[in-house]
C-alpha cells in the first residue's frame, strides 16, 4: 500500500481492521475516498476540456462599419472599399449556405 497518498487515519483503520478481522468496515472510508478522487478527476478533465473548446479569437476582424468609417477618415479609397465590401459580402453569403447544407442535413424524426 501506498501511505504517502492515503490519510494517516485511513492507513491506521486499514491495519487496526486486518488485526480485528474486520475489514469491511475498514474498505468504507477507502472506496469513499476513491470515489472522491474519481469525481474530482472528472471535473478537471471536464472543465479543461471545456477550457480547451473555448474559442479564442474573433472570427470577423472588422465590420462593415469599420470599413465606412476607414473611407470616411480616408485610409482607404474607394476603390478599395468596394473591393473589400465585396469580399465581406461574399464571406458571410458562404458561411450563411454552410450553414444552411449543415441545418439541412439535420432533419428531427417526426412521428406520424
Amino acid at each position: 500500500m501506498i501511505t504517502s497518498l492515503v490519510p494517516n487515519h485511513l492507513t491506521l483503520a486499514v491495519q487496526s481492521a486486518a488485526s480485528t478481522g474486520d475489514i469491511g468496515a475498514s474498505i468504507l472510508p477507502i472506496l469513499g475516498w476513491l470515489l472522491v478522487i474519481v469525481f474530482a478527476g472528472g471535473l478537471c478533465i471536464y472543465f479543461i476540456g471545456r477550457w480547451m473548446r473555448r474559442e479564442t479569437h474573433d472570427p470577423v476582424g472588422f465590420t462593415l462599419g469599420d470599413l465606412r468609417e476607414m473611407l470616411a477618415s480616408g485610409d482607404i479609397t474607394p476603390v478599395e472599399f468596394q473591393s473589400a465590401r465585396d469580399a465581406m459580402i461574399a464571406q458571410v453569403k458562404k458561411q450563411a449556405a454552410t450553414t444552411k447544407t449543415k441545418d439541412a442535413k439535420y432533419t428531427p424524426n417526426k412521428r406520424k
